[in-house]
C-alpha cells in the first residue's frame, strides 16, 4: 500500500448500467484547439465527449457541470473501440473513427462557438461507413505504407483477418498464419510495420508491403519472439524520429522491445497488473503508468519504480491528458463508468501506528496462566460448556407448517410455512423436497431479512410416475449476527393428494398378508375420503379398493378380516404397493402390525438391479463410441481442409461421403446416449421404489434391529447417481461391503477382509449377492453360523461344476433368498 493517494480534480458517471473496457477510452484533440477532449464510447453504444472546464482556484473543485460535456449521442451498435486520424479524403482535419462488431464508421465532429455561458455546442455528422464480412476486434489507424498527410484504417478480425481500408476504399484483406484467439496489436511507423500475438504466444512482427503481395502463398514475419505468456495491454511510443520502443503488458511482466525486436529490459512484476500507459518527457526519459489489482498507481522511469499512489477506485483504462487548464493530468476510467480526472498527491494519510505494547511475561506468570488453564481443562464438563463459550443447539429461528384440507376434487395440495425468530436474521432460504413424480410449486423461497415472522406458502402436485412416499422434507437455512442455523421438519401429505376410492375387486396378482394384535376399521384408517365417496365406489369399513390419481388404470383393494385381526393388500405390481404398505406401516405402528413376505419384492429388486448396470454399460459403450466418432471427424475435417487449401484440384467426394457417414454415426449414438439417460432416470426411480417397499417389509418382520436396518437402508437407498465412473451400483457395493465388515460382520475374520477394489462394476452378480447377504443376515440377527468344510474340488466334471456354482451362493442361509438370486442370475445369463 502507498503512503501517497492520487486526488481527484473531476469526476463523473458515464450512464447506468453500461460497460466498459480499455479500448473504450480515448484521449485525442478532437476539436483542432491545441488541448485535448476525453472521448468515451461503452459496450452499450453510448458516445461522450468531455472537456472538463478545472478552476484550480477555487476551494472546492471536482463538480461535474453541463458545460463539460460536449456530445452524447446513442449509437445503434455497440462501441468497440475509438479512434482519431485524418481519414477523409482531401481533409487535413482529425475525424473520428468508431469501431463497431460489423461495421466500421467516421464521423466528422463539428463544434458551434457560443455566445451565452451554456458555452459551445458540438455535433458529430456520419462522412462514410464500412460494413464488415467478419466480426471485428480491434482497429489501429496510422499512415500505412508510409504516407504522409492522411491515415488508413485496419481493422483486425475475430479470426485473424486484417482488413485495410484506405479511407473510403477497401484495399486488402490478409488472413494471418497460427492464429486462433485474437490480441492487442499495434502499428509502428517507423518500420512500417504491425505487432500482435499468435497462437503459440509468440511475438510477431508482419511489415505491411509483405502482407499487401498477392503472390506470396504464405505470410512471414520480419521478426519474432517467444514471450511464453497472453497480453493483457500493448502500446507503441515513438522515442525519436529513428527510434521506438513497443511496451507489453502480461499478467506477471512488464517487456519493452525495439522497434526491430531486440528486447531493452524486462520488469518482473510483484502483483497483478490491470492496465497501462506509456508516455515521454524527453530523450531519453521514457515513463510507463501501471495500476495494480490493489488499486494501486506505479510510475516507473524504464525498469526503475520512482512514484507510487493509492488510487480511489479500480480503473480498466487510464491515460494522461493535457487538458485546456492542467497540463499532464490523469484520466481513469472504471468498468462501472466513473470518469476521474485526478493529479498526482503528496500529502501522505494521517494514520500513525500506535506503539507496540511491552507484552512480555515474567516466568512466574507463564506458569500461574498455565495452571490457570489446566485447571479449566480437567474440571471441564457437559455443564460448564456455556461458561465456557461453547455453541448451543437453540435454533433462533421457529419452523411451522401447516396442510390446507383438501376436497374431493382438489388435484392439489397446499402448505403454509410459518417462520417465527426473537431476533433479526437474514439471507433465509426455504427449500421444499419431495420425491418424484411429486412436485413442489415453487420449490424455494427465498427471504432476504426477518426481523418478527413470516409466512410463505407452496403447492404440491403429481405427475406422471409410481408414487411411492409422501413425505415431504422442509429445510430452512438462514445466518444471524452470531452463526450459520439450519432448522427442518417433516410433513406428512395427505393421502387424498394422490389416491381416490374405487371399487374393490379380488383375484389380483399380487398378495400380501398382515397382522396386528389390534386392527382398525378402514373407514377410520381412511378417514380423510367423504362418506358419499365410500358409498359411490361401493367401498365399507371392511373392504375398499383405490385408484391413482395420476395413473388411475393402476388399482390395490385392502381388505379386513376384524375376527382373525388380519389385513389383506392385493395389487398387479410390486411398485403400486408400495405406498399403501408405507401407510399401513405408519398408521398401525402402535398396532404392531407384522407380515413375513419380505421376499415379495425381491425378484423384482434383482431384476432392476440388472437393468441399471445394463443401461450403465450402454451408456459406457456409447460415449466410447462417440469419443471414436469425433476423432474420426476431426481428422476427416482437417483432411478436407488441407485439399481446399491445395491448388491442384482434387475429387472431394470420398471425403464428404466419409464427413456425412460419421456425422450420422455420431447423431445415432448421441440419441442412443441420451435414450439410455432417460431409462437410467426411471430405473432410478423404480429402484427407489423397490428398495423402500423390501426394508419396509423387512421391518414389518419384527426380528430386525431399527439401528441396523437404517444403515442398510441408508447404504443402498441413495439411487440418483449419474457420473460417468461411480453410480449407484459401485457406491452401493463399497457401501455394503464395508456394513458386511463392521455392523454385520459374523466374525472377527470378516472384518479383516479386504476392502474391494473401487473399480466400475459391469457385472450384476456381485452386487445381487452383496444384497441377498445383507438381507439375510438382517433378519437371522447376524449370528455366526456352524463351519462347514468344504472340500475342494480338483475335477472339471459336471459333479464339480455343480459344487463350485453351489459355493457361490454358500454365505446365504436363507432358502428362499438363494433360490431368488439363483432364478434372477438364471434368467439374466439366457437373456
Amino acid at each position: 500500500m502507498s503512503l501517497f493517494k492520487v486526488r481527484e480534480l473531476w469526476t463523473t458517471k458515464c450512464g447506468k448500467d453500461e460497460v466498459f473496457e480499455i479500448s473504450s477510452l480515448l484521449i485525442a484533440d478532437i476539436r483542432g484547439q491545441s488541448f485535448d477532449d476525453i472521448i468515451v464510447g461503452s459496450h452499450s453504444g453510448y458516445l461522450r465527449i468531455f472537456n472538463p472546464q478545472l478552476d484550480l482556484e477555487a476551494e472546492e473543485y471536482g463538480t461535474f457541470k453541463a458545460i463539460d460535456q460536449l456530445i452524447e449521442i446513442q449509437l445503434e451498435e455497440p462501441i468497440l473501440q475509438i479512434a482519431v486520424g485524418k481519414l477523409v479524403s482531401g481533409s487535413k482535419v482529425n475525424h473520428l473513427a468508431i469501431l463497431h462488431p460489423r461495421s466500421v464508421a467516421v464521423y466528422n465532429v463539428i463544434t458551434k462557438t457560443g455566445s451565452t455561458e451554456h458555452g459551445d455546442q458540438c455535433q458529430i455528422n456520419i462522412v462514410y461507413e464500412h460494413h464488415l464480412k467478419r466480426s471485428a476486434y480491434s482497429f489501429l489507424v496510422g499512415g500505412f505504407g508510409g504516407v504522409e498527410g492522411r491515415d488508413f484504417l485496419c481493422v483486425l478480425g475475430l479470426d485473424g483477418t486484417l482488413m485495410f481500408y484506405e479511407q473510403e476504399t477497401l484495399s486488402l484483406t490478409r488472413l494471418l498464419p497460427n492464429f486462433l484467439l485474437p490480441s492487442p496489436i499495434v502499428y509502428v511507423p517507423h518500420t512500417d510495420s504491425f505487432v500482435l500475438l499468435n497462437s503459440n504466444w509468440h511475438i510477431e512482427s508482419y511489415r505491411y508491403q509483405i502482407l499487401g503481395e498477392e503472390s506470396a502463398d504464405r505470410v512471414l514475419p520480419s521478426w519474432s519472439h517467444n514471450l511464453g505468456e497472453d497480453i493483457n495491454d500493448m502500446r507503441f511510443l515513438s522515442l525519436t524520429t529513428n527510434e521506438a520502443a513497443i511496451f507489453i503488458l502480461t499478467e506477471r511482466n512488464f517487456y519493452c522491445f525495439g522497434e526491430t525486436g531486440i528486447l531493452k529490459f524486462c520488469k518482473r512484476l510483484q502483483y497483478i497488473p490491470l492496465c497501462c500507459h506509456v508516455y515521454s518527457r524527453g530523450e531519453p526519459s521514457v515513463m510507463s503508468m501501471i495500476v495494480s489489482d490493489s488499486n494501486n498507481l506505479l510510475i516507473y522511469e524504464g525498469s526503475k519504480l520512482k512514484w507510487g499512489a493509492q488510487l480511489n477506485a479500480t480503473p480498466v483504462a487510464i491515460c494522461r491528458a493535457s487538458l485546456e487548464s492542467l497540463q499532464g493530468c490523469l484520466v481513469i476510467l472504471t468498468e462501472e463508468g466513473e470518469l476521474q480526472c485526478a493529479y498526482l498527491g503528496t500529502e501522505p494519510t494521517v494514520f500513525v501506528p500506535p506503539p507496540i505494547q511491552n507484552s512480555v511475561l515474567s516466568n512466574a506468570e507463564l506458569e500461574s496462566k498455565y495452571a490457570s488453564l489446566q485447571h479449566q481443562i480437567a474440571t471441564y464438563s457437559k455443564t460448564s460448556k456455556e461458561s465456557l463459550g461453547a455453541p448451543t443447539q437453540k435454533s433462533e429461528i421457529k419452523l411451522t407448517t401447516k396442510i390446507w384440507p383438501m376436497s374431493d376434487t382438489d388435484t392439489t395440495c397446499g402448505i403454509e410455512i410459518y417462520l417465527t425468530t426473537g431476533s433479526s436474521v437474514h439471507n433465509v432460504n426455504i427449500m421444499i423436497e419431495v420425491s418424484k413424480p411429486l412436485l413442489a410449486e415453487p420449490a424455494t423461497h427465498f427471504i432476504q431479512t426477518i426481523n418478527d415472522s413470516v409466512e410463505v406458502a407452496s403447492k404440491i402436485s403429481v405427475s406422471e410416475g409410481d408414487i411411492w412416499d409422501l413425505n415431504c422434507n422442509i429445510v430452512c437455512t438462514y445466518l444471524s449476527e452470531e452463526t450459520f442455523g439450519v432448522v427442518s421438519t417433516d410433513v406428512e401429505l395427505p393421502v387424498k393428494l394422490v389416491l381416490e376410492l374405487a371399487t374393490p375387486s379380488r383375484g389380483q396378482d399380487i398378495s400380501l398378508n398382515f397382522t396386528a394384535t389390534q386392527v382398525v376399521i378402514l373407514s377410520a384408517l381412511f378417514s380423510d375420503y367423504s362418506a358419499d365417496s365410500w358409498n359411490s365406489t361401493n367401498s365399507n369399513e371392511y373392504a375398499a379398493g383405490f385408484r391413482y390419481r395420476n395413473n388411475p388404470s393402476v388399482t390395490f383393494t385392502l381388505t379386513l378380516n376384524r375376527p382373525g385381526l388380519k389385513y389383506r393388500l392385493e395389487g398387479d405390481s410390486v411398485t403400486s404397493l408400495t405406498l399403501p404398505v408405507c401407510i399401513l406401516a405408519k398408521k398401525l405402528a402402535s398396532k404392531h402390525l407384522k407380515s413375513n413376505q419380505y421376499s415379495v419384492g425381491l425378484n423384482e429388486l434383482f431384476n432392476a438391479v440388472d437393468e441399471n448396470i445394463r443401461l450403465r454399460n450402454i451408456m459406457r459403450e456409447t460415449e466410447t463410441e462417440l469419443r471414436l466418432g469425433s476423432g474420426q471427424m476431426r481428422s476427416a475435417q482437417r483432411r478436407l481442409l488441407s485439399k481446399m487449401r491445395d491448388k491442384t484440384p482434387c475429387d472431394m467426394k470420398p471425403l464428404s461421403a466419409l464427413i456425412a457417414y460419421t456425422h450420422e454415426f455420431l447423431m445415432d449414438a448421441a440419441h442412443k446416449l441420451e435414450g439410455a439417460q432417460i431409462d437410467l432416470n426411471k430405473n432410478s426411480h423404480i429402484l427407489a421404489n423397490l428398495l423402500k417397499f423390501t426394508f419396509t417389509m423387512i421391518k414389518m418382520t419384527g426380528t430386525v434391529l431399527d439401528d441396523e436396518l437404517k444403515q442398510a437402508y441408508e447404504a443402498i437407498c441413495n439411487t440418483q447417481h449419474l457420473s460417468e465412473d461411480q453410480g449407484w451400483a459401485e457406491i452401493t457395493q463399497f457401501s455394503l461391503s464395508h456394513l458386511l465388515k463392521t455392523t454385520l460382520a459374523r466374525s472377527v475374520r470378516d472384518q479383516f477382509t479386504p476392502d474391494p477394489h473401487a473399480e466400475v462394476v459391469t457385472n450384476s452378480f456381485q452386487l445381487k449377492k452383496k444384497i441377498a447377504i445383507v438381507i439375510d443376515r438382517l433378519l437371522r440377527g447376524h449370528r455366526p453360523r456352524e463351519d462347514r468344510a468344504v472340500s475342494p474340488i480338483m475335477e472339471d466334471d459336471e459333479e464339480g461344476k455343480e459344487k463350485r456354482t453351489d459355493s457361490l451362493y454358500d454365505e446365504l442361509e436363507s432358502e428362499e433368498i438363494r433360490n431368488l438370486l439363483k432364478k434372477s442370475q438364471h434368467n439374466l445369463d439366457h437373456l
